[in-house]
């Protein structure tokens, strides 16, 4: 597992700061921040849940499916280009515009973690049961976002 120095020397920073403002041990301000860390996480896990099941509500079997195979399996670059080249021969994909920025997760053999897109960056998109659509930057990066974070061109 590797560590990150930088975000290790920001999170002891932020510990010691709560411990000078609030006048408490290292401990103590250490306590409090693994609690609110454990706090954040819960609340992360229960909006995820709920954000799952509303989804699941929406879309077809079929594609519940095909979303589920992308999150459950890591696909080999070569898994990634042939379901791209066939989307792009049967008609699916079509030139988007990403309405919002922020981090998106992508994962493929080269590269694991997120990306910052900005606004208005143009994208292929595949549209699942008018609710998700799957986008596309290359044909070995893609990321499932809601259908009405896009403006089709």
């Amino acid at each position: 597992m590797d560590f990150d120095q930088i975000k290790d020397l920001e999170i002891v920073a932020h510990v010691m700061t709560i411990a000078k403002t609030h006048k408490i041990s290292a401990k103590e301000a250490l306590e409090f921040y693994f609690k609110k860390r454990e706090f954040e996480l819960e609340q992360h896990k229960e909006k995820n849940t709920s954000l799952s099941d509303s989804l699941k509500s929406s879309l077809s079997p079929q594609n519940w499916e095909s979303v589920m195979n992308y999150v459950r399996h890591h696909l080999t670059n070569e898994e990634l280009s042939q379901a791209y080249y066939q989307a792009k021969q049967e008609g699916k994909l079509k030139p988007a515009k990403l309405l919002v920025g922020g981090d998106f997760y992508f994962r493929n053999s080269d590269f694991v973690g997120s990306k910052y897109l900005e606004p208005g960056i143009i994208v292929e998109a595949e549209v699942y049961d008018n609710t998700i659509g799957h986008v596309w930057l290359s044909p070995i990066e893609c990321e499932f976002v809601f259908i009405d974070e896009l403006e089709f061109i």
